[in-house]
């Protein structure tokens, strides 16, 4: 008979990584990688960042020690090549159609022994429970406060406790983690049924089940995070204060855009335009207009103050599509005109100098 070992290469943390360090660098990295991994073997790429080899031979010792030997070339070839690592797991010896999802399964473990490493298939059945320590009353209250930032931490803290339990299984792993977001959906669900019980058709809705079997996929510490992450943000409301100091944000780096609008606030935020304008006028006793014509202004001051620009590019790079409607806006929140404020300046920056 002849026996298949199915030798997947994984690199560690890409998409984290690549977020961090940037896609060029990412993309650089990786192509690095595979020259590493094609010296040694052929192999089937499986983008964006996984290799496949699979070896045959009739004696399934001798081929999980190739297999292993490969596995180590393959690592510090990785290694030495830039400044990824990558984890490497082996299947079991097998039929060949069942080799990749041999190593597959192998690699699923790399969610709780962590990466960098060559992973060999577990044996045995692997024991149940519950999960080592209980974060509900802590999450319940990072939930309640709106902090998405808290709740996620406390999560990814978790995870990481619960991968330190000996012989764990990632299926339990992620079986845990579902039963922990569908308690802070219970939580955020405000609608509830005559009973008393949480509504979950109204909840599922809003998160569907489907994208929490998805955890089942992701077999990377630092990717569960990103998704645990992008998970609250669907989940918690966030605060009004988080929700007016990013629309401020994103107003003091878009400012200079003509075409910058309340809906387009609005929208960069996940927020209503009626909410935004709410909260302008509750939380700044002013109104977003009002606040976009201070950035745009106090920029046009700077400009006519520090440079030479004619009023007309003063007026595009503070936002305003023609010097007329720019003058006329300067003119009612000034109380002169651009060249009158300007000349102003240096009258007294002029008066200034003479007086030393």
């Amino acid at each position: 008979m002849e026996y298949a070992v199915g030798v997947l290469v994984d690199i560690d943390d890409y998409m984290a990584l690549s977020r961090a360090r940037g896609s060029q660098w990412a993309r650089t990295q990786l192509e690095r990688a595979d020259r590493a991994i094609r010296e040694v073997t052929g192999c089937v790429a499986l983008p964006p960042e996984e290799w496949l080899v699979v070896l045959t031979g009739p004696d399934p010792r001798r081929l999980m020690d190739r297999a292993s030997t490969l596995a180590e070339d393959v690592r510090a070839r990785i290694g030495r090549a830039g400044e990824l690592t990558a984890t490497v797991s082996l299947g079991r010896p097998g039929l060949l159609a069942e080799a990749e999802r041999d190593a597959r399964r192998t690699n699923a473990y790399k969610l709780v022994l962590g990466g960098d490493r060559v992973i060999t298939a577990p044996e045995g059945d692997r024991p149940e429970g519950g999960p080592p320590v209980r974060i509900e009353p802590e999450l319940a209250r990072a939930v309640h406060a709106g902090d998405r930032r808290a709740a996620a931490a406390l999560l990814a803290g978790w995870v990481d406790r619960c991968s330190q339990e000996r012989d764990l299984d990632p299926a339990t792993l992620h079986r845990w983690l579902v039963g922990e977001l569908l308690f802070v959906v219970d939580l955020v669900n405000r609608r509830r049924l005559a009973s008393g019980c949480t509504d979950w058709v109204d909840a599922c809705a809003r998160l569907p089940i489907s994208e929490l079997v998805a955890v089942n996929s992701i077999h990377e510490r630092s990717y569960l995070r990103i998704w645990v992450e992008e998970i609250l943000t669907r989940l918690i409301p966030a605060s009004a204060r988080d929700i007016l100091t990013m629309a401020e944000s994103y107003m003091a780096a878009h400012y200079a855009d003509p075409g910058l609008r309340l809906t387009t606030v609005a929208q960069a935020v996940s927020a209503s335009p009626f909410h935004i304008a709410h909260l302008f006028a509750a939380e700044r006793r002013t109104t977003f207009l009002r606040q976009l014509t201070g950035l745009r202004m106090r920029h046009a001051r700077s400009l006519l103050t520090s440079s030479a620009l004619p009023v007309e590019a003063v007026a595009t790079r503070s936002g305003y599509q023609s010097a007329k409607a720019f003058r006329g806006v300067f003119k009612r929140h000034v109380g002169c005109s651009p060249t009158e404020y300007r000349r102003a300046h240096r009258a007294q920056t002029s008066e200034r100098i003479t007086r030393v």
